[in-house]
């Protein structure tokens, strides 16, 4: 897999570089790896994602969902990109979909959208099975990883690429960017058991990673394993 240039991306990977950016733009944070900053909410404007394969034509797109965004994406298909999937990761990011799924796929070039089977959907439009195996998810050195999020259909996708790149969606909030705090903690669940269910989920886990890109808050760049371990050891006890 392809490494990651420490000098080459330096500039790139700050929160300032990214609250500076133009919201619907996509902006390069490290090689082949890109954010797009989204609409402003409580837990701060969203992030999605897009990661580039080494061959330069296809891509995917994580979280990818609001109006802000549309307009990039229909101009990677006009740049003469191949958008392989658009991956969401929860359910409620699922819901806040400023068109149908439908609308969604036909401006990413006719775009499969992967979402968990317990999320329900809107519209008539036949999405795909993010959990299950699949030769695009290969194509980019994805696993899915299953938690329980808000009564289901939440999941964390992860990337070989860049020696290690999780993105958690709504499953890890980053701080906010005027904060000089850059930790991580998991989102109030309505259900206890769905807490202790993400917990339990997020003390399992073990793929290393350099990077960690959350839906809300400021990215984790170049992670150590000690740095690792604080955020997989905060993230996996449940909060009194």
């Amino acid at each position: 897999m392809k490494t990651v240039d420490k000098m080459e991306v330096l500039h790139s990977q700050s929160a300032e570089f990214i609250a500076q950016g133009e919201t619907g733009k996509f902006l390069k944070l490290i090689p082949d790896t890109f954010i797009i900053k989204g609409d402003d909410s409580e837990a701060g404007p969203s992030q999605g994602y897009a990661i580039r394969h080494l061959n330069r034509q296809d891509i995917i797109l994580i979280d990818v969902v609001e109006k802000s965004s549309s307009d990039a994406v229909k101009k990677l298909i006009t740049d003469g990109y191949n958008i392989k999937a658009i991956l969401i990761s929860n359910g409620t990011i699922l819901k806040n979909a400023h068109t149908s799924l439908k609308a969604l796929s036909e401006d990413a070039g006719g775009a499969p959208i992967y979402t968990h089977p317990r999320n329900s959907i809107q519209d008539d439009f036949h999405t795909k099975d993010i959990t299950a195996k699949n030769e695009i998810f290969k194509h980019f050195a994805l696993k899915i990883f299953d938690l329980p999020g808000d009564g289901g259909g939440s999941v964390l996708i992860y990337s070989e690429i860049n020696d290690g790149m999780l993105f958690t969606g709504e499953d890890a909030i980053g701080s906010k960017y005027d904060s000089e705090e850059n930790t991580f903690h998991k989102p109030k669940l309505k259900s206890k058991n769905d807490e202790f269910g993400m917990a339990e989920s997020w003390g399992a886990f073990d793929e290393e990673f350099t990077y960690l890109f959350p839906l809300h808050g400021k990215p984790g760049f170049n992670l150590e394993e000690g740095n690792q371990t604080d955020i997989l050891n905060k993230l996996g006890r449940v909060e009194e």
